[in-house]
């Protein structure tokens, strides 16, 4: 069994009487990467802060590497890697510079890592260039390398792709699953782009309006959004018996609005509305589906009007 890097018990977070945070309840296992989802203001930085130590939370509790209270948290907070909101850079200074800043700031005794980061992340070549030249991405990709400094066992970025162009955002999918792999490093990510993160994440923690709606695994999100035939009547139980006795199948899902997801039959729609319609359902709906994390995503938060 992993261990347990991160857990929250009820995290709560208010402001002015507001919750930013409402009983958040998670737990990251070591060597995962976990994807972070929600809109703007769900709650994704406020969560991040607060397990950094940027912040008190209202009420709950966060646990790091098995241990709680705020002085063992502020001993474990040292295993932490973070970049949050905006890369903490100083922008006359070059990429070098940043990262030895950063390194004497935190008490780190190896020099030569500092060229070791910037190879990883691909900013070896910049020299002298002062970091207020560089692009967004160029800042990203720094912003990382500092986050890594100390060779963290839990690594937390807030939209760390925000600003790559697409060879960039390849490349950080690359060196996170290299991390990840190689290191067993743990990855909380929040990103916008959820194409990528589909790709990049071994798990998804799904937050809207403070709260947690959902946690799964990438397996189980694909067995939730693989091609079905989407199947709607108004006798669900009944259309299931038929799929069974006439159409030799149980690979279907009732879902709980009472329509059915149907996973044969894919390339051959009009054989099934044949054989219903002969056993008399009476079908309002027979579409082929198949949801993207986007789509999934927009139905584990109720809808269109939500987003």
């Amino acid at each position: 069994m992993k261990e347990t890097v991160l857990r929250t018990d009820s995290l709560t977070k208010s402001y002015q009487g507001a919750n930013a945070l409402h009983d958040v309840s998670i737990a990251l296992e070591a060597g995962k990467i976990y994807g972070l989802i929600g809109q703007n203001g769900a709650g994704k930085t406020t969560l991040m802060r607060l397990v950094a130590g940027l912040g008190f939370p209202s009420g709950g509790r966060i646990e790091l590497f098995g241990r709680t209270g705020e002085k063992a948290l502020q001993v474990e907070r040292k295993r932490l890697g973070c970049m949050i909101e905006y890369p903490g850079l100083t922008p006359n200074m070059t990429a070098k510079d940043n990262l030895k800043l950063h390194r004497l700031l935190r008490g780190i005794p190896n020099a030569e890592a500092e060229q070791e980061l910037l190879e990883f992340v691909g900013l070896a070549d910049t020299g002298k260039k002062k970091v207020k030249n560089f692009s967004l991405g160029m800042k990203q990709r720094l912003g990382i390398a500092v986050a890594l400094l100390g060779n963290p066992e839990l690594l937390i970025l807030d939209e760390p792709i925000n600003g790559l162009d697409p060879l960039g955002v390849v490349e950080i999918r690359r060196l996170l699953k290299e991390l990840c792999e190689e290191q067993q490093m743990t990855i909380l990510i929040s990103s916008h782009n959820l194409p990528e993160l589909y790709q990049t994440a071994t798990d998804y923690i799904i937050i809207h309006q403070g709260e947690v709606r959902q946690t799964l695994t990438q397996a189980r999100l694909e067995e939730r959004c693989k091609r079905h035939i989407l199947i709607g009547c108004n006798q669900p139980e009944r259309l299931a018996a038929v799929l069974e006795s006439k159409l030799n199948t149980s690979r279907f899902d009732v879902m709980p609005n009472h329509t059915v997801k149907l996973y044969d039959y894919l390339d051959d729609k009009e054989k099934v509305s044949r054989v219903l319609y002969e056993n008399g359902i009476i079908v309002t709906n027979l579409s082929g589906e198949g949801d993207t994390l986007e789509d999934y995503f927009i139905s584990a938060i109720g809808g269109d009007g939500n987003v």
